[in-house]
């Protein structure tokens, strides 16, 4: 049977490739359906909430539950206070851990040199938005910077 709502699924649809800026497929697999798009924040929207990548839904729970069992997010856990320094070690934590997913698809057979290079841009981008805020100037005494 024929589509008997074409132009609101071609809208839906085009929606939805606009809500995952146009990604033609997922960052870590071959996947290419647009309904199966989510946005991963590798270093969680808590720390940078610019820093995202379109990625398919099971490789989405894959990551997150790599983070959970590493104790490096605080999914579920509400109210938890950090300090400064802890936020900037957990930052420097997962975007380890990013940097290490880059490195395991520069090695997959499917990998992109274009997807690459834009998850690389995306994390010096996250890199020189929060480092004016987690480092401060060496101190007077002439001692490191230390973390405010």
């Amino acid at each position: 049977m024929k589509n008997p709502y074409p132009i609101t699924r071609a809208r839906r649809l085009e929606t939805r490739r606009k809500e995952m800026g146009y990604a033609s497929r997922c960052f870590y697999c071959l996947e290419t359906d647009p309904s199966c798009f989510e946005k991963d924040h590798p270093v969680t929207k808590a720390l940078d909430l610019l820093f995202e990548r379109t990625v398919c839904r099971n490789c989405h729970r894959k990551l997150e539950i790599d983070r959970d069992t590493k104790g490096l997010t605080k999914n579920g856990l509400h109210g938890v206070r950090e300090s400064a320094r802890e936020k900037a070690e957990r930052y420097d934590l997962l975007l380890a851990e990013d940097l290490d997913s880059i490195a395991d698809v520069v090695q997959s057979p499917h990998a992109s040199p274009d997807l690459i290079a834009a998850a690389l841009r995306a994390a010096a981008s996250s890199l020189r938005r929060t480092a004016p805020t987690r480092h401060s100037p060496a101190s007077p005494d002439g001692s490191s910077a230390t973390m405010k």
